[in-house]
């Protein structure tokens, strides 16, 4: 059972099966086209499940300055930049939140929630995304999930429709996939500056958009990032990194992690699998699956180094930068920020240096 929810039947005063739109409040909300999305924070949240809604799903991404600066008002000044972006985000454009969907992984994310269910009327919904190998538990919580995210829509998702839905996400993802390719060949023809661009479309629901992204062919080192969330105003990060080298895999929310993922069986039962076992995350322990997946990655796109990014006070990453460095035996540069431009000379410096030694 999630660990957060609010009661939609009594927000919304739906009666099952009573209407096959949007219950009375969110139909009326949505035709002010007001209401467009719907928020989720975890490569573990299916979009499928989220855009049978109607609604767009948007992951939260956010890491503006302005946006931090905003959220100080409602969390601590230390707290992390993302969640204090995203919290402002969502606060100033409630009225187009039909629901967010986030997942427990870190204790700031859990606050995030709290603070969302108190100060908007936004429906929460939060699945407990166990740390360890519990697929039983996960794949209870999506059933859930689903469950209120009917409820909430008042959609009929039969199995045609959940089909098709899954079937738009897989050619999205084929077609990202197409563009990775160009990504990791020798030499690379696309940068991951540019990948990252196209991506944003995808993490904000544009199911219906071709990426489209221009060739930059480029001898530079080869170099694979690791770390945490690239934001959609962090792009300035991946053009930094790519003036010394070229980043030509990464494992990072918010560039390609959703490649990882491809749904067989075009079904529900076929999301939760698929959601599940793709590639884990590093909070999954143990964590092995995770290094042998980027040593695997590292061995195909014949990589000089390793990059690891981190923002200030995400200490998942940070916890296992040692031993990082003693199973890639690669180079490896760990950088980190707070999402403000504060330290770029530093980083430049340092982004310089490390060219030097690949």
């Amino acid at each position: 059972m999630g660990s957060s929810r609010r009661n939609t039947q009594d927000e919304y005063s739906y009666r099952s099966g009573d209407t096959a739109e949007f219950p009375k409040s969110l139909c009326q909300r949505t035709e002010t086209r007001a209401v467009e999305l719907i928020g989720y924070t975890s490569p573990y949240i299916p979009v499928e499940i989220l855009s049978l809604t109607g609604l767009k799903p948007y992951r939260l991404l956010h890491g503006d300055i302005e946006l931090s600066q905003s959220g100080e008002e409602y969390v601590r000044i230390d707290a992390c930049p993302l969640v204090k972006s995203n919290i402002a985000f969502v606060i100033q454009n409630q009225k187009r939140f039909g629901a967010v969907v986030g997942a427990t992984e870190c204790d700031m994310l859990r606050r995030m929630f709290e603070i969302l269910e108190d100060k908007t009327s936004i429906p929460i919904y939060v699945i407990n995304n166990p740390r360890t190998r519990q697929p039983g538990i996960f794949y209870d919580e999506i059933d859930w999930l689903t469950n209120e995210l009917k409820h909430l829509s008042g959609r009929r998702w039969d199995e045609t429709v959940i089909h098709e839905e899954i079937e738009k996400w897989e050619t999205l993802r084929r077609n990202f996939r197409m563009l990775d390719k160009k990504r990791k060949a020798t030499p690379s023809l696309l940068s991951t500056t540019s990948f990252h661009n196209a991506a944003e479309g995808y993490y904000k629901g544009g199911i219906e958009e071709k990426p489209t992204v221009p060739e930059d062919h480029s001898n530079k080192p080869r170099v694979f990032l690791l770390g945490s969330e690239i934001t959609y105003e962090s792009n300035w990060l991946l053009e930094l990194i790519e003036k010394e080298v070229r980043i030509i895999g990464d494992f990072v929310c918010g560039i390609s992690r959703f490649l990882n993922i491809t749904v067989e069986n075009k079904n529900l039962e076929g999301l939760k699998t698929a959601y599940y076992h793709q590639t884990p995350g590093l909070f999954k322990r143990p964590n092995a699956e995770f290094y042998d997946y980027i040593n695997t990655q590292l061995k195909e796109r014949a990589c000089n180094g390793v990059i690891v990014w981190t923002l200030d006070y995400c200490d998942t990453y940070e916890f296992e930068i040692k031993r990082m460095r003693e199973i890639f035996k690669l180079p490896l540069l760990h950088i980190k920020s707070d999402l403000s431009h504060q330290n770029i000379s530093q980083l430049k410096i340092r982004l310089a240096a490390f060219r030097e030694i690949l």
